[in-house]
């Protein structure tokens, strides 16, 4: 299995206080990208009309997404 170095990711330079680990199974981390990318789109599909004109419908379908396993950390227990 593939590992990823979670401070290479630019999404965790840019809005991480701190990481918990220093890699992740490269598999289980798509996995928990896809959830928050899917959250990300859904807070984009409430935004007011005229503000910014809702999620494109590649970002729409992803929203209804089920969030990944194992909680908000991505760990199962």
């Amino acid at each position: 299995m593939v590992d990823v170095r979670l401070v290479d990711l630019e999404v965790i330079k840019r809005y991480s206080l701190a990481v918990r680990r220093d890699s992740a199974p490269a598999a289980e981390l798509l996995e928990v990208l896809d959830a928050s990318r899917a959250v990300v789109a859904a807070a984009l599909a409430r935004e007011p009309s005229g503000v910014g004109g809702g999620a494109p419908a590649a970002l729409s379908a992803e929203a209804s997404a089920a969030p990944a396993p194992g909680g908000p950390d991505g760990e199962a227990g």
